[in-house]
C-alpha cells in the first residue's frame, strides 16, 4: 500500500496533462493513414487512470471479486484503496475493400498486455477471437467499473463465424467457438437481431457438449438483448439470459457445482438491466440492475448474485471523459447467508 499515493498522483498527473493538451486536438484522427487503393490503417485507443475504494472486501482492480467474497481464500475483508491503469487499451485496424482486421490489448493480463481481439473478417467472415456471438454487445451497461453487471454473457473466444443480412434492419450470425471452459472442445451459436427506428432486439441461442474437470457439460442457452430510446436522452435496455450448465459464459464466470451439481445440469436465470439519460451534452447518468440466480446450489456454494451501478459520466471535451460510480454487490450462499460488498470507483479516460 506504501506506493498507494504515488499511482494516485500519476494518474491525477495524466488527466491534467491530457486536458490541457486536448484543447488543441484536431478533429480529423492523426493516427489514421490511407495506405492508397482504399486501404486504410487506424490506431486507436485509450489511456484509463481508476482509483477505488472498497469497504467491505477488497475486490481486487475489477469488481470480479465478488463472486468470492465470504469464502476461504476469497477476497481479504475490510476497507481498501488502490489505483491503476490496467484498463488502457490500445489496438489498430486495416481495412481495404471486404476485408478487415483487427488487433486489441489491454494491460489486464498477467505479464502486462493482454490480447483482447484479434480477427480477420472477410465478406461476413469473421475468424479469430472476438466477442463470442452468445452477447448482445449493444446491450452491455456503461459501467465505471471494467467488470460491469451480473447476469450477461461475457466471453472472448476462438471462432469461426458468419454474418449475413437476409433483409431490411435484419442481421443473422451462427459461429462455432472455443468453448468457454474447455478449449478442446466447441460450442455452437445462432443469432438473429432486428432493428428499428428507436431501438433493436437480438435472440441468441448456444449449445455445449464438452468435459469439465472430468465433469461431462451438456448444456444450452437462450439470450435476448433489446433497448428503447424512450425519449430524448433516455435510454433503457437489458438482457435477460437462461438454460443448463452455461453459468461459466456469464459475467463473474462461475463454474463447478454452478454447472453441474448431483450430475444434474444446474439452470441459471440472468438478467442485466440499465437506464441512461443525458443530462446535458456532457453529463450523462445511468443506473444497472444484474441478477444471475441458479436454481439449485448447496452450503457455500453461490446461489445468487446481485449487483448495482449507479453510474455518472461528464465529458470534459470530446476526448477526455470523467467518470463516478457506486457499487453494491451481493452475493447469496445455498445455505442463505448473504454477504455484501460496497466500492466507489472514480476514472479519467482519454480516447485517442
Amino acid at each position: 500500500m506504501q506506493h498507494r499515493p504515488r499511482v494516485l498522483g500519476t494518474i491525477l498527473a495524466l488527466a491534467t496533462s491530457i486536458s490541457m493538451q486536448v484543447a488543441h486536438a484536431e478533429e480529423n484522427n492523426p493516427l489514421s493513414f490511407d495506405l492508397g487503393d482504399g486501404a486504410n490503417l487506424t490506431f486507436y485507443g485509450y489511456v484509463k487512470g481508476t482509483y477505488v475504494k472498497d469497504y467491505d472486501f477488497d475486490l481486487g482492480d475489477t469488481t470480479g471479486g465478488l463472486s468470492g467474497i465470504g469464502l476461504p481464500g476469497g477476497p481479504a475483508v475490510g476497507e481498501n484503496e488502490r489505483a491503476h491503469l490496467k484498463e488502457t487499451r490500445i489496438g489498430l485496424t486495416y481495412t481495404a475493400g471486404d476485408l478487415l482486421m483487427k488487433l486489441e490489448g489491454d494491460f489486464f493480463g498477467p505479464h502486462g498486455l493482454r490480447t483482447r481481439l484479434a480477427y480477420v473478417d472477410y465478406a461476413g467472415i469473421r475468424v479469430g477471437q472476438d466477442w463470442s456471438n452468445f452477447m448482445s454487445l449493444d446491450n452491455l451497461a456503461p459501467t465505471v467499473d471494467f467488470q460491469g453487471p451480473a447476469g450477461v454473457p461475457f466471453a472472448r473466444l476462438l471462432q469461426a463465424r458468419y454474418t449475413f443480412s437476409p433483409g431490411a434492419n435484419w442481421t443473422v450470425s451462427a459461429s462455432v467457438e472455443e468453448d468457454v471452459g474447455n478449449d478442446s472442445d466447441p460450442h455452437f451459436t445462432l443469432a438473429a437481431r432486428r432493428d428499428f427506428e428507436r431501438g433493436m432486439v437480438r435472440l441468441a441461442g448456444l449449445y455445449r457438449d464438452t468435459t469439465i474437470g472430468g465433469t461431462p457439460v451438456d448444456g444450452w442457452g437462450l439470450s435476448l438483448g433489446a433497448s428503447y430510446d424512450v425519449w430524448q436522452g433516455g435510454t433503457l435496455a437489458g438482457i435477460y439470459t437462461t438454460g443448463e450448465s452455461i453459468s461459466d459464459i456469464l459475467a463473474f464466470g462461475m463454474s463447478g457445482t454452478a454447472l453441474v451439481s448431483g450430475g444434474k445440469a444446474v439452470g441459471v436465470n440472468a438478467v442485466s438491466l440499465y437506464f441512461q439519460q443525458e443530462v446535458t451534452e456532457k453529463l450523462t447518468l445511468a443506473a444497472t440492475l444484474g441478477m444471475t440466480d441458479l436454481d439449485t446450489a448447496a452450503g457455500t456454494d453461490t446461489k445468487k448474485l446481485s449487483t448495482l451501478h449507479l453510474s455518472a459520466f461528464y465529458n470534459v471535451t470530446r476526448d477526455l471523459q470523467l467518470g463516478l460510480e457506486y457499487f453494491r454487490g451481493t452475493r447469496k450462499q445455498g445455505n442463505g447467508v448473504s454477504f455484501d460488498a460496497d466500492r466507489l470507483t472514480a476514472g479519467v479516460t482519454y480516447t485517442f
